[in-house]
């Protein structure tokens, strides 16, 4: 109890006056609201640092031994104030990753799921439809530093590329397709230009 008036709220909540002797059941109740809201200050500073899915909260709360009764009454508390939505949360992590870190259709899937976002939001939310554009963001730095690279052929530079952008989770043809837009854009036109 290391916030007092925060107790002094939960005193005012339950009608209490001063130097009043508690019931065995108002000291009960006046204990679990306060763990309830050590939880819900716990996974209120968690949120503090990026968006989270409820998932990734319900994981926190049980790595900080919070009893699961108390973690889901936190968590429905923070539904209830709007901390904590799965849809916002899926959202934000799209955007982060285009700005950031373009991963393909099923990089993006796979991530939101390991999170612990509900399939149908995740299958709503992320199509394969802009993988071609994502692809062509995420690979152009990469293609960039492999073409300086002295002496690199076509192969190699297929290679290269085709397993960067692979681990990014897009798939053959969009790779396949990817890598020979960014050698022509990067390799051949310079050297045409030359002639």
């Amino acid at each position: 109890m290391n916030n007092p008036d925060r107790i002094n709220l939960f005193v005012l909540q339950m009608g209490l006056r001063l130097e009043q002797e508690l019931t065995p059941e108002q000291l009960e109740q006046l204990q679990s609201e306060e763990v309830e809201q050590r939880a819900v200050d716990r996974a209120l500073n968690f949120l503090s640092y990026r968006p989270r899915s409820r998932e990734e909260v319900r994981r926190y709360l049980r790595r900080k031994e919070t009893p699961p009764e108390i973690i889901e009454t936190a968590l429905a508390r923070l539904d209830r104030l709007d901390f904590v939505n799965d849809r916002t949360f899926a959202g934000f992590w799209i955007e982060s990753r285009e700005h950031f870190s373009p991963r393909g259709a099923r990089a993006l899937k796979n991530e939101l799921r390991m999170k612990g976002v509900e399939r149908d939001v995740v299958d709503e939310l992320v199509n394969d439809e802009q993988d071609e554009e994502r692809a062509l963001r995420a690979g152009r730095k990469k293609a960039m530093t492999l073409v300086n690279t002295t002496n690199i052929d076509y192969a190699t530079f297929r290679n290269r590329l085709g397993s960067f952008l692979q681990r990014r989770g897009f798939g053959y043809q969009i790779v396949t397709k990817t890598v020979r837009a960014l050698w022509k854009e990067l390799k051949e036109e310079p050297e045409e230009e030359l002639d």
